[in-house]
């Protein structure tokens, strides 16, 4: 067991990637508020986190154990990406990075947005018609539902869009019932703006690969973490060290200190909650769509599906695992809480924490780091990973948009 779990957090620690999105812990929170807002039961809205977490899971983690790791644990997810290179190739498409620097105009990124919301709605629609299960039906949509609000909330974590002042623009910040504030969604200035090309402002994305001397990489742009401490890919050997300096700008401006820097990531964090919802209801305007959401979100899984509710369980552990191993539960050095959560979940080791943060969804994390009877193993060969490789989600979503050579695609860019 110890063998076993060495190997899984060996591979995560050594799969820090500099082209993860917001770090796990945003994207969960972002996917579960999703959730809520439109009635999902919890069951429903784990398995979208689920589906959130695979633009990251079939990337970086399956691309680095197929070309380094060799070791019986992870003989399955080797022989997973020997056989299924497309889902690795598509997933790097949903992090709204500018691949190779091919992104130069906001009409691009304009593209991006509208092909995906496109596709998204199409595959949600067709799945009414699809000769499957029940369960595998339910499984596809909240799948298909969280990889694509992964890129959409990425967008808002791996550009300079929050950097934009837009109190001095036609579509103004948001004040949020929790004190906080927001900036508009990118399709909220649109409807605002019709052209994009004609907007005061260019929107920048970090380049991926990260090149060094250059200011506007992923490493300088993003804002997965709540403290903007990145390691600089670009300059290897270097620290991991503060990158607020390229931060400071905006309504509400990084400037180095640890309260400033948080204010400035949840800016972020919010805007990309807001566009999350606002996602959903531009899905639903496809009326089949919305009948695949409808028919998913009420699932409940400890009721109907027992075997498959222990699945669910084994597969949100093992996202934490990872995340937590690889420094993407809110950073290297996660604080709090969520500090506490990570030790205690790498640990094994039961602690419920109610008298630090009350949550349920914490101590039931907890619970099942401690008491979880499968092995602390990538649990990919389960049914909420297998339909990936089955039903090519990714690849599916990403169809017009990236190449197989890692490049953005833009030969129709007049297609709306």
């Amino acid at each position: 067991m110890g063998r076993k779990i060495l190997a899984v957090l060996t591979l995560a620690a050594l799969l820090v990637s500099s082209a993860a999105g917001f770090d796990t812990y945003w994207h969960s929170q972002c996917s579960q508020k999703v959730g809520e807002q439109f009635g999902f039961t919890e069951d429903a809205w784990k398995i979208m986190q689920l589906g959130n977490f695979s633009p990251d899971f079939f990337g970086p983690v399956s691309e680095y154990a197929s070309k380094n790791l060799q070791r019986p644990e992870l003989d399955a997810l080797n022989q997973y990406a020997a056989n299924n290179p497309q889902v690795r190739g598509a997933a790097i498409f949903f992090h709204f990075d500018n691949l190779n620097s091919d992104l130069h105009s906001n009409s691009d990124f304009d593209y991006l947005f509208s092909h995906l919301l496109q596709s998204t709605q199409n595959l949600l629609a067709g799945y009414n018609n699809l000769h499957v299960d029940d369960r595998t039906r339910k499984v596809l949509t909240l799948i298909t539902l969280g990889a694509s609000l992964h890129a959409v909330q990425d967008f808002y974590s791996h550009s300079d869009w929050i950097h934009n002042d837009f109190n001095k623009t036609d579509v103004k910040m948001a004040k949020l019932a929790t004190g906080g504030v927001r900036a508009p969604t990118w399709f909220e200035y649109r409807n605002r703006n019709n052209d994009p090309d004609k907007w005061p402002f260019q929107v920048k994305a970090g380049i991926y690969p990260p090149i060094a001397g250059v200011q506007n990489t992923h490493t300088h742009l993003n804002h997965d973490n709540s403290r903007l401490m990145y390691t600089e890919y670009e300059n290897p050997g270097q620290p991991l060290r503060s990158q607020a300096e390229y931060h400071n700008a905006g309504a509400v401006p990084a400037r180095g200190d640890d309260a400033s820097n948080l204010t400035h990531q949840q800016l972020a964090v919010n805007t990309a909650m807001a566009a999350s919802i606002e996602w959903i209801d531009k899905l639903e305007e496809n009326s089949d769509a919305k009948t695949a959401i409808d028919a998913a979100k009420g699932w409940n899984l400890k009721t109907h599906d027992p075997h498959l509710a222990k699945e669910l369980e084994a597969g949100v552990v093992t996202q934490m695992a990872l995340s937590c191993a690889a420094g993407t539960w809110n950073g290297a050095d996660p604080p709090s809480d969520r500090g506490t959560l990570c030790r205690s979940v790498l640990g094994r080791k039961m602690n419920t924490l109610g008298s630090t943060t009350g949550s349920e969804l914490v101590s039931e994390m907890i619970g099942l780091a401690a008491n979880l009877v499968t092995p602390l193993a990538l649990k990919f060969t389960g049914l909420f990973w297998d339909v990936h490789g089955q039903y090519h989600i990714l690849e599916r979503l990403a169809e017009g948009v990236g190449s197989s050579s890692g490049h953005y695609s833009f030969a129709k860019k007049s297609v709306r």
